[in-house]
């Protein structure tokens, strides 16, 4: 990999993502959690639906538990597997996944373990095998198990499977590494498969960039911090649910937690490879409603996350996300919309240039990123709402622009005048602008320093 191609963390701004040397959002929506498992055109037509609303980003894990999914390794005799043996079908179906989506310049979130794979009839457990003695690998407690038990014999065909992964996602410049999807596993499970990779790659000559994904978003990012040698971003998705994460301005203030204790470290990208959320209504109150996940999807960006992405939506008595519906279609092309017109790299996130208009300021929601000085986007949930935005700078006036999401329209330009509390000559205390979302839809007022 040149020094500019292929993803890697933006060399301007670290919050980031850069992809062929240019900046990137990575933002996405699918309706798998392992589409390196479809075939032809199933996998072809959604990722050129992804890309027709301006999705760039996908989740993977090698996951094997669906109907028509197939497994890694080869069925021998007595209809067990061999460990050492692979089934070519599994490995086709991963090339052509990275061969489609590296033409369409999607980037991939590869996740390596899912600890829900694991069972009773799974090729890794001992019964299905012809490799392991029978009952000593059973479930994923021993399967998760074998670097803290230092089980090497175990542990190597854990290895083979590693390195036959490897040797085909090396040849890909468009992938992002996670050890584990949801993690309860020991730090020593994720330090030892990030070291193992990550030396893989360096007797390649490759720099990949490697995370971990715990059930708690705060675990995640202390986990990060306490191994900053090996781990390159953080994965947040957790935040992103009712039960683990939050919802409204505490979604937000959650968002703030970690990203200060981030900042005071090292910033890194934040990625939130699962937005949950599903259709309104649903009866899965771990995730939360579909409109809150929308609300989330922006907030995130307006945060300063360099990923967002929503879940894939489940069976309908428990959904937890939303895949790539129509109403997720029309909110990636909206933030397309906005970034066309907004230097996100150039900015960060900045509730504190607000002030509510209401005798209640808690029921005001808005969120604001802004290059002060020069941009400033502040998005607005469904809802009425009026706040007061300080530009923070001397300025007389600034151009406003509306964004409705729903209908993905852009108001025409206007100027607004800056009131300055004991006027701009006499050292007002702060500026105003004050702004009335026009109506009850979702939008964006986009603010532009034009002197």
């Amino acid at each position: 990999m040149s020094s500019n191609q292929g993803i890697q963390i933006y060399n301007e701004n670290p919050w980031y993502w850069q992809y062929n040397g240019e900046p990137v959002v990575l933002k996405g929506g699918s309706d798998d959690d392992n589409p390196y498992q479809w075939t032809g055109k199933k996998l072809t037509d959604h990722l050129d639906l992804m890309t027709s609303v301006g999705a760039n980003y996908i989740r993977n894990t090698m996951s094997d538990r669906d109907e028509g999914n197939v497994y890694a390794f080869k069925k021998v005799k007595d209809e067990k597997y061999d460990l050492t043996k692979w089934n070519n079908e599994y490995w086709n179906r991963l090339n052509f996944f990275l061969d489609e989506t590296s033409k369409r310049g999607i980037i991939v979130q590869l996740t390596l373990w899912d600890k829900f794979d694991i069972g009773d009839q799974h090729p890794w457990d001992s019964d299905q095998n012809i490799n392991i003695k029978t009952g000593s690998l059973n479930g994923r407690e021993d399967f998760f198990s074998t670097v803290d038990r230092k089980d090497d014999q175990q542990l190597a065909f854990q290895q083979g499977y590693i390195d036959k992964l490897l040797s085909i996602t090396f040849k890909y410049d468009n992938v992002l590494y996670n050890i584990n999807n949801e993690s309860s596993e020991s730090g020593g499970w994720e330090n030892y498969w990030t070291r193992y990779i990550k030396d893989k790659a360096g007797k390649t000559g490759q720099k990949i960039y490697v995370t971990n994904m715990q059930l708690s978003a705060t675990n995640a990012v202390r986990h990060v911090m306490s191994n900053p040698e090996i781990f390159d971003f953080v994965d947040i998705s957790q935040v992103n649910q009712d039960s683990k994460g939050a919802r409204g301005a505490a979604h937000w203030d959650y968002l703030m937690f970690l990203r200060q204790k981030i900042a005071s470290f090292d910033p890194m990208p934040m990625n939130n490879v699962k937005i949950y959320g599903a259709t309104d209504g649903s009866t899965n109150f771990s995730a939360g409603s579909e409109t809150e996940a929308i609300d989330r999807f922006w907030r995130n960006i307006f945060a300063g996350c360099a990923s967002v992405r929503f879940h894939r939506p489940s069976v309908p008595e428990k959904r937890w996300g939303s895949g790539l519906n129509e109403r997720v279609q029309v909110n990636l092309k909206a933030m397309d919309m906005l970034l066309q017109k907004l230097d996100i790299f150039e900015c960060a996130p900045h509730n504190d240039l607000l002030s509510p208009r209401v005798s209640v300021p808690s029921m005001m929601e808005a969120y604001v990123i802004a290059n002060i000085g020069h941009q400033y986007a502040i998005y607005f949930p469904q809802g009425r709402y009026k706040v007061d935005v300080d530009p923070w700078v001397y300025a007389d006036e600034l151009r406003l622009q509306w964004l409705d999401i729903n209908d993905l329209k852009w108001s025409e330009p206007e100027m607004v005048e800056v009131e300055w509390d004991g006027g701009k000559n006499d050292w007002g205390f702060k500026g105003m602008i004050t702004l009335e979302t026009p109506s009850n839809s979702p939008c964006v007022a986009l603010l532009e320093i034009v002197e």
